[in-house]
Protein backbone atom coordinates (compact mmCIF):
# COMPACT_ATOMS: atom_id res chain seq x y z
CA UNK A 1 0.00 0.00 0.00
CA UNK A 2 2.62 2.59 0.82
CA UNK A 3 4.04 1.65 -2.68
CA UNK A 4 0.99 2.94 -4.35
CA UNK A 5 0.62 5.97 -2.83
CA UNK A 6 4.10 6.58 -3.13
CA UNK A 7 3.17 6.04 -7.43
CA UNK A 8 0.84 7.95 -6.70
CA UNK A 9 2.45 11.09 -5.29
CA UNK A 10 5.13 11.14 -7.40
CA UNK A 11 3.07 10.37 -10.81
CA UNK A 12 0.59 13.02 -9.58
CA UNK A 13 3.22 15.74 -9.80
CA UNK A 14 4.73 14.71 -12.71
CA UNK A 15 1.80 14.64 -14.58
CA UNK A 16 0.03 17.92 -13.26
CA UNK A 17 3.55 19.93 -14.26
CA UNK A 18 2.37 19.29 -18.07
CA UNK A 19 0.13 21.85 -19.69
CA UNK A 20 -1.99 19.18 -22.01
CA UNK A 21 -3.80 18.00 -18.63
CA UNK A 22 -5.10 21.66 -17.96
CA UNK A 23 -5.79 22.38 -21.92
CA UNK A 24 -7.61 19.14 -22.99
CA UNK A 25 -8.84 17.98 -20.28
CA UNK A 26 -9.90 20.76 -18.12
CA UNK A 27 -10.16 23.79 -20.10
CA UNK A 28 -11.27 22.54 -23.32
CA UNK A 29 -14.54 20.41 -22.21
CA UNK A 30 -15.82 23.62 -19.87
CA UNK A 31 -15.19 26.00 -22.94
CA UNK A 32 -17.22 23.92 -24.97
CA UNK A 33 -19.89 23.71 -22.48
CA UNK A 34 -20.36 27.29 -21.75
CA UNK A 35 -20.48 27.59 -25.48
CA UNK A 36 -23.26 24.74 -26.18
CA UNK A 37 -25.23 25.73 -23.07
CA UNK A 38 -25.33 29.43 -24.20
CA UNK A 39 -25.82 29.10 -27.68
CA UNK A 40 -28.98 26.04 -27.13
CA UNK A 41 -30.17 27.65 -24.22
CA UNK A 42 -30.65 31.08 -26.37
CA UNK A 43 -31.74 29.09 -29.73
CA UNK A 44 -35.49 28.71 -29.35
CA UNK A 45 -35.46 26.90 -32.65
CA UNK A 46 -33.39 24.02 -31.30
CA UNK A 47 -35.79 23.41 -28.32
CA UNK A 48 -35.24 22.48 -24.64
CA UNK A 49 -34.09 18.89 -25.63
CA UNK A 50 -30.87 19.86 -27.30
CA UNK A 51 -30.03 21.44 -24.52
CA UNK A 52 -30.99 18.74 -22.13
CA UNK A 53 -29.44 16.22 -24.13
CA UNK A 54 -25.85 18.34 -24.27
CA UNK A 55 -25.04 17.63 -20.79
CA UNK A 56 -24.29 14.09 -21.33
CA UNK A 57 -22.06 14.96 -24.15
CA UNK A 58 -20.28 17.34 -23.05
CA UNK A 59 -19.32 15.94 -19.54
CA UNK A 60 -17.44 12.99 -21.90
CA UNK A 61 -15.01 15.25 -23.62
CA UNK A 62 -12.64 15.54 -20.54
CA UNK A 63 -12.89 11.61 -19.96
CA UNK A 64 -12.23 11.21 -23.33
CA UNK A 65 -8.83 13.55 -23.55
CA UNK A 66 -7.56 12.07 -20.34
CA UNK A 67 -8.71 8.07 -20.98
CA UNK A 68 -8.04 7.67 -24.24
CA UNK A 69 -5.31 10.25 -24.87
CA UNK A 70 -3.16 11.42 -21.67
CA UNK A 71 -3.22 7.97 -20.55
CA UNK A 72 -1.54 6.08 -23.27
CA UNK A 73 0.71 8.59 -24.08
CA UNK A 74 2.22 9.44 -20.59
CA UNK A 75 2.83 5.24 -20.37
CA UNK A 76 4.38 5.40 -23.99
CA UNK A 77 6.43 8.71 -22.83
CA UNK A 78 7.87 6.35 -19.64
CA UNK A 79 8.53 3.35 -22.11
CA UNK A 80 10.88 5.60 -24.06
CA UNK A 81 12.42 7.18 -21.22
CA UNK A 82 13.47 3.65 -20.19
CA UNK A 83 11.31 4.60 -16.96
CA UNK A 84 9.40 1.29 -17.03
CA UNK A 85 12.74 -0.53 -18.00
CA UNK A 86 13.75 0.68 -14.22
CA UNK A 87 9.84 -0.69 -13.03
CA UNK A 88 10.59 -3.75 -14.23
CA UNK A 89 13.13 -4.68 -11.57
CA UNK A 90 11.11 -3.66 -8.74
CA UNK A 91 8.10 -5.05 -6.92
CA UNK A 92 5.75 -2.62 -8.64
CA UNK A 93 3.25 -4.40 -10.86
CA UNK A 94 1.89 -3.35 -14.28
CA UNK A 95 -1.31 -3.32 -12.66
CA UNK A 96 -0.15 -0.71 -10.03
CA UNK A 97 1.50 1.57 -12.97
CA UNK A 98 -1.42 1.40 -14.58
CA UNK A 99 -3.81 2.23 -12.05
CA UNK A 100 -1.65 5.27 -10.28
CA UNK A 101 -1.66 6.44 -14.03
CA UNK A 102 -5.36 6.04 -14.42
CA UNK A 103 -6.45 7.56 -10.96
CA UNK A 104 -3.94 10.49 -11.90
CA UNK A 105 -5.71 11.19 -15.20
CA UNK A 106 -9.02 10.68 -13.43
CA UNK A 107 -8.59 13.94 -11.51
CA UNK A 108 -8.13 15.77 -14.16
CA UNK A 109 -11.45 14.17 -15.57
CA UNK A 110 -13.58 14.69 -12.38
CA UNK A 111 -12.01 18.26 -12.20
CA UNK A 112 -13.66 18.97 -15.95
CA UNK A 113 -16.84 17.10 -14.57
CA UNK A 114 -17.21 19.27 -11.70
CA UNK A 115 -16.58 22.51 -14.02
CA UNK A 116 -18.97 21.39 -16.51
CA UNK A 117 -21.77 20.47 -14.14
CA UNK A 118 -21.46 23.62 -12.38
CA UNK A 119 -21.31 25.97 -15.21
CA UNK A 120 -25.01 24.28 -16.56
CA UNK A 121 -26.07 24.23 -12.97
CA UNK A 122 -25.09 28.13 -12.06
CA UNK A 123 -25.36 29.72 -15.61
CA UNK A 124 -27.97 27.96 -17.75
CA UNK A 125 -30.33 26.87 -14.73
CA UNK A 126 -29.97 23.24 -16.12
CA UNK A 127 -31.08 20.15 -13.50
CA UNK A 128 -31.44 16.50 -14.51
CA UNK A 129 -34.52 15.13 -14.91
CA UNK A 130 -32.80 11.31 -12.97
CA UNK A 131 -31.57 10.45 -10.17
CA UNK A 132 -28.07 11.50 -9.23
CA UNK A 133 -27.30 7.70 -7.72
CA UNK A 134 -27.83 6.29 -11.01
CA UNK A 135 -26.13 9.06 -13.40
CA UNK A 136 -23.05 9.09 -10.93
CA UNK A 137 -23.12 5.20 -11.45
CA UNK A 138 -23.57 5.27 -15.67
CA UNK A 139 -20.80 8.15 -15.57
CA UNK A 140 -18.28 5.81 -13.87
CA UNK A 141 -18.71 3.37 -16.07
CA UNK A 142 -17.88 5.14 -19.21
CA UNK A 143 -15.10 6.13 -17.31
CA UNK A 144 -14.26 2.67 -16.77
CA UNK A 145 -14.71 1.64 -20.44
CA UNK A 146 -12.77 4.92 -21.99
CA UNK A 147 -10.09 4.66 -19.92
CA UNK A 148 -9.46 0.53 -20.39
CA UNK A 149 -9.09 1.74 -24.05
CA UNK A 150 -6.09 4.15 -23.29
CA UNK A 151 -4.94 1.31 -21.13
CA UNK A 152 -4.87 -0.87 -23.84
CA UNK A 153 -3.26 1.46 -26.32
CA UNK A 154 -0.28 2.64 -23.86
CA UNK A 155 0.18 -1.57 -22.63
CA UNK A 156 0.78 -2.82 -26.10
CA UNK A 157 2.57 0.35 -28.62
CA UNK A 158 6.02 -0.20 -28.78
CA UNK A 159 6.92 3.62 -28.87
CA UNK A 160 5.82 7.22 -28.74
CA UNK A 161 5.11 7.49 -32.29
CA UNK A 162 2.83 4.77 -33.02
CA UNK A 163 1.23 5.67 -28.88
CA UNK A 164 0.48 9.30 -30.51
CA UNK A 165 -0.87 7.70 -33.71
CA UNK A 166 -3.30 5.37 -32.50
CA UNK A 167 -4.34 8.08 -29.62
CA UNK A 168 -5.27 10.41 -31.84
CA UNK A 169 -6.84 8.35 -33.68
CA UNK A 170 -9.34 7.73 -31.24
CA UNK A 171 -9.57 10.45 -29.74
CA UNK A 172 -10.33 12.48 -32.70
CA UNK A 173 -12.83 9.86 -33.98
CA UNK A 174 -14.51 9.74 -31.03
CA UNK A 175 -14.98 13.01 -30.41
CA UNK A 176 -16.23 13.99 -33.58
CA UNK A 177 -18.34 11.48 -34.33
CA UNK A 178 -19.54 9.62 -30.96
CA UNK A 179 -22.20 12.99 -30.49
CA UNK A 180 -19.29 14.62 -27.84
CA UNK A 181 -19.35 17.59 -29.79
CA UNK A 182 -21.83 16.85 -33.06
CA UNK A 183 -24.86 15.81 -31.63
CA UNK A 184 -26.08 12.04 -32.70
CA UNK A 185 -29.72 13.19 -33.21
CA UNK A 186 -28.84 15.75 -36.13
CA UNK A 187 -26.72 12.92 -38.30
CA UNK A 188 -28.15 11.51 -41.11
CA UNK A 189 -29.12 7.58 -40.33
CA UNK A 190 -26.67 6.00 -42.27
CA UNK A 191 -24.03 8.50 -40.68
CA UNK A 192 -25.42 7.21 -36.91
CA UNK A 193 -24.85 3.48 -38.06
CA UNK A 194 -21.16 4.40 -38.64
CA UNK A 195 -21.29 6.35 -35.13
CA UNK A 196 -22.67 3.30 -33.37
CA UNK A 197 -19.66 1.45 -33.72
CA UNK A 198 -17.80 3.57 -31.69
CA UNK A 199 -18.01 2.70 -27.86
CA UNK A 200 -18.07 6.53 -26.45
CA UNK A 201 -21.46 6.32 -28.53
CA UNK A 202 -23.10 3.82 -26.33
CA UNK A 203 -21.60 5.57 -23.18
CA UNK A 204 -23.27 8.91 -24.40
CA UNK A 205 -26.50 7.07 -25.07
CA UNK A 206 -26.65 6.04 -21.42
CA UNK A 207 -25.74 8.73 -19.87
CA UNK A 208 -28.17 10.95 -21.81
CA UNK A 209 -31.08 8.41 -21.07
CA UNK A 210 -30.47 8.34 -17.12
CA UNK A 211 -29.91 12.29 -17.05
CA UNK A 212 -33.49 12.63 -18.99
CA UNK A 213 -34.80 9.93 -16.36
CA UNK A 214 -35.41 7.47 -18.98
CA UNK A 215 -33.70 4.98 -17.52
CA UNK A 216 -35.79 1.64 -18.31
CA UNK A 217 -35.24 2.84 -22.38
CA UNK A 218 -33.10 0.73 -24.08
CA UNK A 219 -30.18 0.97 -22.11
CA UNK A 220 -28.58 -3.00 -22.01
CA UNK A 221 -27.42 -3.03 -25.30
CA UNK A 222 -25.52 -0.15 -24.74
CA UNK A 223 -23.93 -1.39 -21.12
CA UNK A 224 -23.23 -5.05 -23.15
CA UNK A 225 -21.35 -3.22 -25.66
CA UNK A 226 -19.41 -1.15 -23.47
CA UNK A 227 -18.87 -4.01 -20.94
CA UNK A 228 -17.26 -6.49 -23.19
CA UNK A 229 -14.75 -3.36 -24.66
CA UNK A 230 -13.87 -2.85 -21.60
CA UNK A 231 -12.98 -6.26 -20.40
CA UNK A 232 -10.99 -7.27 -23.86
CA UNK A 233 -8.93 -4.01 -23.35
CA UNK A 234 -7.99 -4.54 -20.17
CA UNK A 235 -7.41 -8.32 -20.65
CA UNK A 236 -5.32 -7.38 -23.37
CA UNK A 237 -3.66 -4.65 -22.06
CA UNK A 238 -2.44 -6.55 -18.43
CA UNK A 239 -1.58 -10.04 -20.98
CA UNK A 240 0.62 -7.82 -23.51
CA UNK A 241 1.98 -5.04 -22.13
CA UNK A 242 5.14 -3.85 -22.36
CA UNK A 243 7.90 -2.67 -20.68
CA UNK A 244 10.29 -1.68 -23.32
Amino acid sequence: MSTMFTLLKIEGKLVWKGIDILIFGICFPVILAALFGYVLSKDASAGSSDFELSYAAVITIGVLATGVMGLPLTIADYRHRGILKRFQVTPVSPLQILFAQGIIQLSSALVSFIGVTLGYYLFFDYQIAGSWLIFLSVYAFVVLAMYSIGTFIGSVVPDQKAANMWSSIAYFTMLLFSGATIPYEVMPRFVQWIMDILPLSHGIHLLKLVSTGRETEGMMVPFLILGIVTGISLIGAFKFFRWK
